[in-house]
């Protein structure tokens, strides 16, 4: 046994744990509030609404543009493919490449969640300021334009 090793007021402000139990959070309301009795992972549902959000697109767009892990997006896209949500095309500028666009099983369940999940979002922005809500999206913005680079440099390293 041995007492804690990191002392509580240099977690207190480490903002990567913020990041996560915020987030954490939000994937436990919406696997409970958004997602309950549906066949859809929130993973699943995530891909399903960026598809929804950017249109017909390339699998690595959506996770370029979302921090969707790309062999998990993958798997992804291939269960919702075999659900019937989602179709794969031939790129017709790129024959190597795959558009990936809804169907219309899949636009019909996207049109049944998106209410529920724009009300699982408001109730939890309602309770900032406008002014409030707008800082902290601000913020976000700014400390992913910051970390974004220093991850890519990293996944460069490594290659």
């Amino acid at each position: 046994m041995h007492d804690a090793l990191v002392p509580s007021e240099q977690v207190d402000d480490f903002i990567i744990l913020r990041a996560i139990a915020f987030t954490s959070r939000v994937q436990r309301i919406v696997s409970r509030d958004v997602l309950q009795g549906e066949d859809l992972t929130v993973l699943e549902w995530r891909l399903l609404f960026s598809i929804a959000r950017f249109g017909s697109c390339h699998l690595a767009h959506i996770t370029r543009l979302t921090s969707i892990d790309p062999a998990h997006g993958s798997r992804a896209a291939t269960a919702l493919e075999k659900k019937g949500y989602i179709e794969r095309r031939d790129d017709p500028d790129n024959r190597r490449r795959k558009l990936i666009s809804l169907t219309s099983p899949g636009m019909e369940v996207f049109d049944r969640i998106w209410p529920r999940a724009r009300q699982a979002i408001k109730n939890i922005t309602d309770h900032l300021s406008r002014d409030e809500l707008e800082e902290v999206k601000r913020l976000m913005d700014l400390l992913n334009a910051v970390a974004g680079p220093l991850a890519d440099a990293q996944d460069r390293k490594k290659t």
